[in-house]
């Protein structure tokens, strides 16, 4: 059989499949779901995700009767499907050739690559497939594993393929296909320059509610000619929208700033010892 002759059969099969379904009062089933979040999202704030179909499977999701209903957080696709989901897929990955759709993963928000855990000195994307054997499932939910990809994919932060052999086996045993995807916080060093225009202090300290602490104070001269007393977190703290931790000025045990500030996602600079880490200069004047 000529390559012609198999596109033909092929284009056959398609219009077959999608006649079952135009002549059957069918109604969608959910096929899957995906849920994503960020870790950096701790308050009422959710994070700012779309999940686009490629070119190529939106055209095949569009022949073949499938749904995409996106929502915040997620999205879920149906078939429209007069037989058995798992049948139905086995026949399309059999009669057409079609194994898996893919996405793009979008982020409307400027800031996501500052608050979110990639690699400081490389530009790229992360890359999700539910065909990778370090997906973790628990309790019929699976969790997809990020694989790191150098390169930019327009405005997407990431990818995923789904493939249709993937979904089978838990809709033949009439579950569920959930899946999830969990972008992290960057976790960043704490860097306090403390500004003293209203006389001597001495012995000053930084104080956490949560035991973190700091290194300093360092005599530094800052950008602009002003000198300032620096402090540095001595672990990396994760970013988060609500900040976890609070902490205070103290001299000789006494708060003198109560609450110093906590950085902002636009306020981060590569750190001037290790360009692999982002540091978040903050300025108090007392």
């Amino acid at each position: 059989m000529g390559i012609s002759s198999l596109l033909v059969f092929k284009d056959l099969s398609v219009h077959y499949l999608i006649s079952k379904v135009s002549m059957s009062t069918t109604q969608y089933q959910l096929v899957f779901k995906i849920d994503i979040s960020h870790s950096y999202f701790n308050g009422d704030k959710k994070a700012p995700f779309t999940l686009i179909p490629s070119l190529s499977s939106r055209q095949s999701m569009s022949r073949l009767n499938f749904l995409v209903n996106k929502r915040e957080g997620g999205m879920d696709l149906f078939a429209a499907s007069p037989s058995p989901l798992s049948d139905y897929l086995k026949a399309i990955i059999l009669e057409t050739g079609i194994e898996y759709f893919d996405f793009d993963i979008i982020s409307e928000d400027t800031y996501f690559t500052f608050y979110t855990d990639f690699p400081v000195d490389r530009l790229g994307f992360f890359q999700y497939s539910s065909d990778d054997e370090l997906n973790q499932t628990e309790n019929e939910i699976t969790l997809l594993h990020p694989v790191f990809k150098e390169g930019q994919i327009d405005s997407a932060v990431g990818s995923l393929r789904i493939g249709l052999n993937a979904l089978i086996p838990a809709l033949e045993a009439g579950g569920n296909v959930h899946f999830n995807i969990n972008f992290k916080t960057q976790s960043i060093q704490y860097q306090y320059n403390i500004l003293n225009n209203s006389g001597p202090l001495t012995e000053m300290s930084i104080a956490s509610d949560s035991g973190i602490q700091f290194s300093g104070p360092t005599k530094v001269v800052l950008h602009n000619g002003q000198s300032a007393m620096r402090y540095d977190s001595k672990v990396l703290i994760p970013l988060r929208q609500k900040p976890e931790h609070s902490f205070d000025l103290v001299q000789d045990g006494k708060i003198i700033f109560k609450g110093l500030p906590h950085p902002d996602p636009a306020g981060l600079y590569k750190n001037e010892t290790d360009t692999r880490l982002l540091s978040a200069p903050m300025f108090v004047y007392l």
